[in-house]
C-alpha cells in the first residue's frame, strides 16, 4: 500500500515537472545565462510575473506592488503538502537565515497557496512561521489563485484521494522557485531541493546590480 502511494505520488510530480518545463521553455537557460544586471537592461527577460490580488496570512490584502523595493523568493504550493513544499520552504528558510541581517532587510519570502480551500489566513498563520518567521503566506478566491499561478506560469492540478490513494485530497503541482528583483522583475527560477547558498549567492548578485 505505501509502495503504491509513493510511486503514484512520484508520478503525479513527474507530470508536474514536465508540464511545467514545457511552459518555462527556455526561460531557465536564458536566465542562467543572464547576468543580473543584463535582466534589468532588458535583455532576455522572460514574461513570468504580474498583477495579483490576494491576501496574507494576517488578512491584510496584498498585491503585486509587494514586490517593489524588495528582492523576492516567491514560491506556489500549499500547507498539506506531504514532501515537496515542506522541503523547499524550509531551503528558503535556510537561505534568509545565512543573509546578514542588512541582506535580510531586503529580502522577503512569500508562499502563494494553490490550495485556498484548506489554506485559509489562520491556516497558513500557523504554517508559514513553522519556517522562518520573515515567510509570508498568501491565499485567495480560487479565481485569484488561478489568476497569480498563471502571471508565473505555475502549474497546479487537484487530485482525489480515490486517484491518489490517499486520505484526502492532494494538489500536483509544479516546485520552482521564483527570484525577482527589486522592480518586481523575473530574474530566475531555482528547481525543487536547490542548495540555500545558490539562492543567496543570486541574491547577492541581485543586491548589488
Amino acid at each position: 500500500m505505501i509502495v503504491r502511494i509513493v510511486k503514484r505520488r512520484t508520478f503525479w510530480t513527474g507530470l508536474a515537472v514536465l508540464a511545467t518545463a514545457a511552459l518555462l521553455g527556455t526561460v531557465v537557460l536564458v536566465a542562467d545565462r543572464l547576468s543580473p544586471k543584463k535582466s534589468e537592461q532588458g535583455q532576455g527577460r522572460a514574461a513570468i510575473g504580474g498583477p495579483f490580488s490576494l491576501t496574507d496570512h494576517t488578512g491584510q490584502p496584498v498585491t503585486q506592488d509587494i514586490l517593489k523595493g524588495k528582492i523576492s523568493l516567491v514560491y506556489f504550493g500549499y500547507s498539506f503538502c506531504p514532501d515537496i513544499c515542506p522541503t523547499d520552504l524550509q531551503l528558503i528558510g535556510q537561505a534568509l537565515d545565512q543573509m546578514t541581517d542588512e541582506e535580510r532587510a531586503e529580502a522577503q519570502a512569500l508562499f502563494i497557496t494553490i490550495d485556498p480551500e484548506r489554506d485559509t489566513g489562520p491556516q497558513l498563520a500557523g504554517y508559514v512561521p513553522l519556517f522562518h518567521p520573515q515567510l509570508r503566506g498568501l491565499t485567495g478566491t480560487p479565481e485569484q489563485i488561478d489568476a497569480a499561478a498563471k502571471a508565473y506560469r505555475a502549474y497546479y492540478k487537484k487530485v482525489s484521494a480515490e486517484e491518489a490513494g490517499t486520505s484526502d485530497y492532494l494538489m500536483d503541482h509544479s516546485a520552482f522557485i521564483y527570484l525577482m528583483d527589486r522592480n518586481g522583475t523575473f530574474v530566475r527560477v531555482f528547481g525543487h531541493g536547490v542548495e540555500p547558498a545558490e539562492m543567496l549567492e543570486w541574491f547577492r548578485k541581485v543586491r548589488v546590480g
